[in-house]
């Protein structure tokens, strides 16, 4: 019997989806399409009004394939509430061409073949109230995705703010006091010491100043293009934070100014994931042609996913939000043998 590796676990508990776990979805897809076939002959049967028996057995025949896609639909998928109500609508209507095949079948009075529209009108009042519960949830989708962007935006303000403080600020006061100082003193050693001391401040800040201004918009990005401002930001974090850091972009073809900006800050997150969160102490960065588009690949040799996934201070919102302006997919998920691996393919749209 096979049994599992150890890196399997990490990759479920991540959120990547397997194989089995998709089963589900291909029968239902599958059988929405038989039942969607189905209810397009009963249709064709019903406007030539002269098989009722085959138009009833078509009607229920896709009302039921329908009603078996609503069981396989995923309970957690993205669009869940959307693929019910259609399938609700479309078991609605096979009851509906079932009951109008029964009726021109059938020698029995029409109230009593009325009754049975009960159900049909049942299963419409669901789909409008499946479609209603839909409308909420992507409404409810889109302001979480608001309120986590703004947080962001505001975290970021946050981290400017203490960065300025605490070292650019804090630095020009120091220098201040050493300029009043010399300025006060009558020693000439004392004064070129006092402003030796203050150059010294002064070029830190003004490096410490260019590398804000790169992390904000890097000059390397529109001048040279997205290969050289990932290897740019590689070695930022080598000199940085003393990360072994290797970019390999050999290949990599220039893109448009908004999809080079959206991949840049993809690998970004996912660097500072790896240095904040994961505790990271090498990290490979490759971005290369991949079949007709462009894969980029930030692979860390962290502690991994967390067993609950990730959340949403760990920056995939914006990560995901960038991801599907340009169409792109993005998997976030185990690396192997350890630590996490973000996966971003580019399709040849946005290039």
């Amino acid at each position: 019997m096979n049994q599992a590796g150890p890196g399997s676990g990490r990759r479920r508990r991540a959120g990547i989806v397997s194989r089995g776990e998709r089963v589900p979805e291909v029968v239902a897809t599958t059988l929405a399409v038989a039942g969607a076939a189905l209810l397009a002959v009963g249709i064709v049967l019903e406007l030539g009004g002269v098989a009722p028996r085959e138009e009833l057995w078509a009607g229920v025949s896709a009302g039921v394939a329908f009603l078996l896609a609503l069981a396989c639909v995923p309970a957690a998928g993205p669009h869940r509430f959307a693929a019910r109500a259609r399938l609700l609508a479309g078991a609605g209507i096979s009851a509906l061409i079932a009951v109008a095949g029964l009726w021109q079948g059938s020698v029995r009075p029409a109230p009593q073949l009325l009754l049975l529209l009960i159900p049909v009108a049942l299963l419409f009042v669901t789909s409008g109230l499946t479609l209603r519960e839909a409308a909420i949830e992507r409404r409810r989708a889109r302001l979480s995705a608001t309120r986590s962007r703004l947080d962001g935006v505001e975290a970021e303000r946050r981290r400017w703010a203490r960065e300025l403080h605490d070292d650019t600020l804090q630095e020009l006061a120091a220098a201040h006091v050493l300029l009043g100082a010399a300025a006060a003193g009558q020693d000439p050693a004392a004064q070129a010491a006092g402003i030796a001391d203050v150059r010294e401040i002064v070029g830190r800040q003004i490096h410490s100043l260019r590398r804000m201004v790169a992390q904000m918009r890097p000059l390397a990005l529109d001048a040279l293009g997205l290969a050289a401002a990932l290897e740019d930001l590689a070695r930022n974090a080598r000199d940085r934070d003393g990360l072994d850091v290797e970019a390999s972009v050999d290949g990599l073809p220039r893109l448009p100014a908004a999809a080079e900006t959206a991949v840049y800050r993809i690998v970004q997150e996912a660097l500072t994931n790896a240095v904040r969160h994961a505790g990271a102490g090498r990290v490979r960065i490759e971005a290369g042609p991949h079949g007709r588009g462009v894969r980029v690949v930030v692979r860390d040799d962290g502690t991994g996913p967390p067993p609950d996934g990730f959340t949403a201070g760990h920056g995939l919102h914006g990560m995901r939000e960038r991801a599907e302006l340009l169409g792109a997919a993005l998997v976030v998920g185990a690396a192997d043998p350890c630590g996490t691996e973000v996966r971003l393919d580019l399709p040849p749209q946005a290039m």
